[in-house]
């Protein structure tokens, strides 16, 4: 999933779309942010348009959970899939560190469940599947219940010679991330595809005399005006590839600043016992601050109902004890003699 394809621009993406009834997502990635992919795949899964998703040539780590947002998932012959579990670096003390292998889990169920739930498999086989950092075959991946259907688009998929890179469809995937690489190799094929040769050299078909090729300066004597044209052209893709590039870089900081913001809301309204409900707000369901405050106040209101029916039973065991009649005899007389005190007492003050 490439880095500037964030929640928000995806999100402003989709509204672009319009009244539309079918969406056809292309995937072709070795993934990237789980909290990015939860996110677009929700999206997705909200819109109400039929959902089709295709692996074009690798879907990866977390770029399987946007396919699986997919109401049908189509791969190409050729085409890899791998589901592992989410890698992250941390830095700090052990109850840091505690929190963050906490985190993982979590996220690590919240996948099994996505899986489970699309294909069928025991949860404890798709556990270790992820383990396992498990390839597939487009045909195993249809076999699993990863996929609908195999097309018979064939993909460019090969490893370099040092058998450092693999492509697909000209995407490189660095094999330094790859943990099980006898898996990986075993998948690939042997020998890239062959390009096409060289055509021959042709005569020409005009009986003219062909033109020679002009250098720059020859063009600038010859053509000034040409040569003039040229260059404005060049100035106005170089401005535009700027334009782009800062469009880019200013689209991905937004994005991030508002990923901040909305993480940085749900913590200021976090309270104490709602830490499971916070951390999935936060890196799995990747719902705004205003929603998770309403599962907050719903989260409260069931403690509430809890908590009043534990008291109730509580108090129970109490609904046969017999009422008692008011003390009698020493307790009595200490209690009239209090209250001609006090009665005499606010008669003195009233004089």
């Amino acid at each position: 999933m490439p880095d500037d394809v964030i929640p928000n621009r995806f999100k402003n993406e989709l509204r672009n779309l319009g009244d539309v009834d079918t969406i056809h997502v292309r995937i072709n990635s070795n993934g990237g942010s789980v909290f990015g992919a939860y996110a677009i795949m929700n999206l997705l899964k909200s819109h109400k348009a039929r959902i089709i998703t295709y692996n074009d040539g690798i879907a990866a780590s977390a770029a399987t959970l946007i396919a699986m947002a997919g109401d049908k998932i189509v791969s190409a012959l050729g085409a890899l899939w791998m589901v592992h579990l989410p890698l992250t670096s941390a830095t700090g003390n052990s109850n840091e560190l505690k929190k963050t292998i906490e985190i993982l889990d979590t996220i690590t169920e919240g996948m099994a469940d996505i899986y489970h739930a699309r294909t069928g498999i025991d949860r404890d086989v798709i556990m270790q599947m992820l383990h396992d950092e498990t390839y597939m075959s487009s045909k195993e991946a249809l076999e699993k219940g990863f996929v609908d259907e195999v097309t018979e688009l064939e993909v460019v998929a090969y490893l370099n010679e040092d058998k450092t890179t693999a492509f697909f469809n000209n995407l490189a995937v660095s094999m330094r991330d790859v943990r099980n690489k006898d898996a990986f190799v075993a998948l690939m094929p042997s020998q890239p595809r062959q390009k096409p040769p060289k055509p021959q050299n042709i005569q020409s078909s005009n009986p003219q005399k062909e033109e020679k090729v002009m250098n720059l300066a020859e063009l600038k004597a010859k053509h000034p005006e040409i040569y003039q044209a040229a260059v404005q052209e060049g100035i106005d893709q170089s401005l535009s590839s700027e334009a782009i590039t800062t469009a880019k870089n200013q689209s991905y900081a937004e994005g991030v600043a508002a990923e901040r913001e909305r993480i940085k809301e749900i913590d200021a309204m976090a309270l104490p016992g709602t830490e499971k409900l916070t951390n999935q707000a936060k890196y799995e369901t990747g719902i705004t601050a205003e929603q998770y405050a309403v599962s907050l106040i719903k989260a409260q209101k069931e403690q509430g109902k809890e908590y009043l029916a534990q008291s109730k039973a509580d108090a129970a065991e109490l609904d046969d004890v017999q009422a008692s009649g008011a003390p009698q005899g020493g307790d009595d007389e200490e209690a009239a003699a209090l209250l001609a005190y006090a009665a005499e007492r606010t008669a003195q003050n009233k004089k």
